[in-house]
């Protein structure tokens, strides 16, 4: 089996790294430890307006970031270990997730803990999940990878990856939230992430001879690429999303505003505006323009910012229109 590094933080880049070798290398077994910072990251079938907290996540200077492998959405940072395994498929027990976490149980027990493996993909600690994982397969070749929380900033993680179920409905799959902890608390000495990733690979490496190896100049080019044309790129990070619906109502001062949608593929596909404000002219005539908008805060910002408002909607200003759009911290729950 060989060992790989990344030698970046970089998810863009990171999750890219992890797809080309998935798909392109087939001479060996894979392995590669890696961390991305201040990032969410999604499963392949998930809404991003519906997982993500998008306001907090603006003000955090979070990447967002889509993943090939299904499974929840999850929070990375520097605190954070993440996985990857890539072998061959075999139709046996032995690919399950669970054969695949055996490694990582073993390399803890040296701290004198004991994880539990859970339900379809946890690693739990304490009854609190500290790893989720997931799985891909392409052209005979199989992913496995997950996480590690080590010592992330749990606070962050709420706050970001918290949004309010009610205001969205669609047939996304949505993320199951867990109660999750950090390894460290649980350890008396500092938990160095460069000592945990040596523990690990001498854990696989008893499984199966490890070897270090590096990707050439061409093959990181390739990487590169692809990180470019797919996991940079809005369409892949939002517009995957399928058509669902969001609902939003609030009181300013000038009155209620109350606001359905309907989105397709990152763009408004239907609006409808009611409420007690104070209007001269129809509300249908804004419905209709913001057809075809972007679903984006700053979008709809700017759209309302060129609108006559108060012809429309008495005092209430364009930075509360816009805030009725979308979830928010100040959003009144």
């Amino acid at each position: 089996m060989k060992y790989l590094e990344t030698c970046s933080t970089d998810p863009y880049y990171n999750l890219a790294f992890e797809e080309y070798v998935l798909k392109h290398l087939r001479d060996d077994d894979y392995l590669i430890l890696w961390q991305n910072d201040n990032t969410v990251v999604m499963g392949l079938h998930q809404n991003p307006y519906e997982e993500i907290n998008l306001e907090s996540a603006a003000e955090f200077d979070v990447k967002i970031v889509r993943r090939i492998t299904g499974g929840g959405t999850v929070y990375h940072d520097l605190g954070n270990l993440n996985y990857s395994y890539i072998t061959d498929w075999r139709d046996d027990e032995d690919m399950n997730i669970r054969s695949f976490l055996k490694p990582i149980v073993e390399a803890f027990r040296e701290y004198g803990l004991s994880l539990e493996i859970k339900g379809r993909n946890d690693l739990l600690l304490d009854g609190k999940k500290i790893s989720g994982s997931a799985q891909a397969l392409a052209d005979g070749r199989l992913l496995q990878h997950g996480t590690l929380l080590i010592n992330s900033d749990l606070t962050r993680l709420s706050s970001i990856l918290r949004v309010s179920p009610e205001k969205f409905r669609s047939k996304n799959i949505k993320s199951v939230r867990s109660r999750v902890t950090n390894i460290q608390s649980y350890v008396s000495e500092e938990l160095k992430i460069d000592e945990v990733i040596d523990l690990l690979k001498r854990h696989w490496n008893e499984a199966q001879r490890l070897y270090t190896a590096e990707l050439s100049e061409k093959e990181l080019h390739e990487v590169e690429c692809l990180a470019n044309r797919k996991y940079r790129t809005k369409k892949w990070n939002f517009s995957r999303s399928s058509t669902f619906s969001y609902k939003n109502k609030r009181r300013f001062p000038g009155g209620e505003m109350d606001v359905n949608l309907d989105i397709k593929e990152g763009r408004i596909l239907h609006c409808m505006i009611n409420g007690d404000f104070m209007s001269l002219r129809p509300a249908e005539e804004i419905e209709n323009a913001l057809v075809g908008t972007e679903y984006e805060k700053e979008k709809i910002w700017e759209f309302f910012k060129k609108q006559p408002l108060n012809l429309y909607f008495g005092s209430i200003t364009p930075e509360e229109a816009a805030e009725c759009f979308f979830e928010g911290k100040n959003d009144g729950r």
